[in-house]
């Protein structure tokens, strides 16, 4: 067996080749929004992150998501967290994710529906304002005509498309709910690291200088977290993730990472719940 690693600007890619097998996984920096995602869910501590200096303009950058191929076992665990679809595995050139079509790991349920019947003629503002381009419109001058296309595997779920829609036409539910709490009075005066970082224009500076938190659009992908010079100044507590249904002690332990004990045992609870009540169903 052979391992390999290459490295550019644009996308990381770590290799294991066997005889008969190519295991290849890959990530995208553009789309990469170096969270913590990642990092937390992956069993094998493969992942880490790594500061990325500031640009020309002063602002803070992503951290670079990095992949030790010596520990990586291309589950694709951390492509099926990924709130961004960054992360990609495939197996003799084929797109895979074994972790998936072994039972072991669910689907992120990414719900967005778009009703184009309600669309205003011309109008572009739910493409226009999505931060992470994953709605084009071929606008009409006829409602019934528009065509919204949504690539959902690009959708993290911040709801800004639907904020943004004055027709109500869209429809977005977030797959990972949580809390965010910024503690303004810890936060390093003239700091903006973590709204230079956010993916989904979520956090604010309002006109004291303080950073604030639109609640409804935050992900809570951690990004700003990585970046935040003072570790206390920032709180995320993920309370609840959206899937496919499964069963597997797998997803147990990695949903306890990402989130807490506490929402792994409402989940479990809210399992058991739902077979007692098929039970019930089944002998009526």
């Amino acid at each position: 067996m052979k391992r390999y690693r290459r490295e550019d600007p644009e996308k990381l890619e770590i290799g294991h080749v066997y005889y008969t097998k190519r295991f290849v996984l890959t990530i995208d920096r553009n789309l990469c929004k170096g969270c913590v995602i990642c990092k937390l869910i992956c069993p094998r501590y493969a992942i880490t992150v790594r500061p990325a200096e500031k640009g020309p303009d002063g602002k803070a950058l992503a951290p670079v998501i990095d992949v030790d191929e010596n520990k990586c076992d291309f589950h694709g665990i951390c492509a099926v967290a990924c709130p961004f679809s960054a992360i990609k595995i495939t197996i003799n050139e084929d797109a895979e994710l074994p972790a998936v079509s072994k039972g072991v790991f669910p689907v992120l349920d990414r719900d967005i529906e778009v009703d184009s019947l309600k669309c205003e003629p011309s109008c572009k503002k739910c493409e226009e304002k999505c931060p992470l381009g994953a709605i084009s419109v071929e606008a009409s001058d006829e409602p019934a005509k528009t065509v919204v296309d949504v690539k959902k595997e690009l959708c993290a779920g911040c709801m800004i498309c639907w904020e943004e829609c004055p027709t109500d036409a869209l429809r977005v539910t977030k797959f990972i709910e949580g809390s965010i709490r910024i503690k303004q009075e810890l936060c390093p005066d003239g700091c903006s690291s973590c709204l230079d970082v956010c993916p989904v224009d979520a956090l604010y500076m309002d006109d004291a200088g303080k950073i604030g938190v639109k609640d409804s659009n935050c992900i809570y992908c951690g990004a700003c977290q990585n970046v935040c010079p003072n570790p206390e100044a920032l709180e995320i507590d993920r309370t609840l993730v959206r899937h496919t249904p499964i069963e597997s002690g797998a997803w147990n332990k990695g949903l306890e990472r990402i989130t807490s004990t506490a929402a792994l045992n409402k989940e479990l609870a809210a399992s058991r719940t739902a077979k007692a009540r098929a039970a019930v169903d089944n002998l009526k």
